[in-house]
């Protein structure tokens, strides 16, 4: 086995522990405030914050460090896919960082002060940049699998409608300061 081929793997390793935990916390999440109520889903919420720390946040660092360390030895930097990756990623880290760990705050925050109604409020507005999150996560894992190239325009095509479609479905309510309906 060469070099490429462990960092292969490590960053795939990661990879299914950075996106899998999260999609399978997101989706008990929905399934839990749809089928317990809209209290429960904090609990849920909780629980996200409370790894975020220390399982999502190593694993997606490592994932991309991993992915570095293979993309060197394989030569890949210049390879579209590899860009996008890492857009994606920066998407993913800023999305975070601007949005998901300031609105866990604020949740954090109305839960201390007793504002039940006013966090759950903010706890839907959460999973639904979670959902968005979660749609540039399944995007990436399509563009690690798929490997466009600079001359695949309908891949490319495909990504940007989905991309926007996400945006326009889960994170543009949550600025505009809605709750996910899709949720309800």
């Amino acid at each position: 086995m060469d070099f490429y081929t462990l960092f292969k793997f490590l960053h795939v390793l990661t990879a299914v522990a950075w996106v899998g935990g999260g999609m399978t916390l997101l989706v008990s999440s929905i399934v839990t405030m749809r089928s317990q109520g809209d209290e429960a889903v904090l609990r849920s919420l909780d629980t996200m914050n409370g790894l975020g720390k220390i399982w999502f946040i190593p694993a997606s660092l490592l994932t991309v460090i991993f992915g570095a360390v293979a993309t060197t030895f394989g030569g890949l930097w210049g390879d579209m896919w590899v860009i996008l990756g890492l857009l994606g990623f920066l998407n993913t880290f800023l999305t975070g960082l601007l949005f998901i760990e300031p609105k866990g705050k604020q949740i954090a925050a109305l839960m201390e002060a007793g504002n039940t109604p006013q966090a759950v409020a903010e706890g839907r507005k959460l999973l639904s940049v979670g959902k968005f999150d979660y749609t540039v996560m399944l995007l990436i894992v399509a563009d690690m699998v798929l490997k466009p190239m600079w001359s695949d325009f309908i891949v490319i095509a495909i990504f940007a409608i989905v991309l926007i479609a996400g945006f326009v479905t889960f994170m543009l309510p949550a600025l505009r300061g809605e709750p996910d309906a899709a949720a309800a």
